[in-house]
């Protein structure tokens, strides 16, 4: 099934998201997003909230009394925190391996969580994961749990040989 849809596809990317780490990489391109999964914002307003760096540029901020920094992927019980969050930055690595064009390309997106899985995921979580990648521009999400995926697993001809029990759409 994997197979067939990833030949429709510009890009497939595998996202390995931990508490402290967040790697997205292109399959295609061979391009990595490796980074903490930090977001810096500043209130605007009342509710409102800019924006000022996300990933490892995030940290460098941390000690500003006027920035909050915090990572969407923290929390006892779960590996999701802030769903918001959590999307913002998964969208800012997408874009970063991803080439710039003005028609968008077809990104297909395997979420591989590597921690906080004991006992499974939730069907909340996976949906969570899955929506969070749609929401970040991918067109196809598949939640994996299991063994690192190799990365020649994620090129057209490999994908066969995925575990397709632990894949889910």
């Amino acid at each position: 099934m994997l197979t067939r849809l990833i030949y429709a596809y510009g890009s497939t990317l595998y996202i390995q998201i931990w508490e402290e780490r967040l790697r997205v990489l292109n399959a295609k391109t061979g391009k990595v997003f490796d980074e903490q999964p930090l977001i810096a914002w500043k209130p605007t307003g009342p509710v409102q909230k800019r924006i000022v760096a996300i990933g490892n540029a995030a940290q460098a901020l941390k000690y500003d009394i006027d920035i909050t920094v915090s990572n969407p992927f923290s929390h006892p019980r779960s590996l999701i925190a802030d769903y918001t969050a959590g999307e913002t930055i998964i969208h800012h690595a997408i874009s970063q391996v991803t080439p710039r064009s003005f028609f968008s390309p077809k990104i297909q997106v395997i979420l591989h969580p590597m921690e906080k899985i004991e006992g499974g995921l939730t069907d909340i979580e996976k949906k969570a994961l899955r929506d969070m990648a749609y929401e970040a521009g991918a067109k196809n999400a598949y939640v994996y749990w299991g063994d690192t995926l190799p990365s020649q697993h994620l090129l057209n001809a490999g994908l066969k040989e995925i575990h397709i029990a632990n894949i889910e759409p």
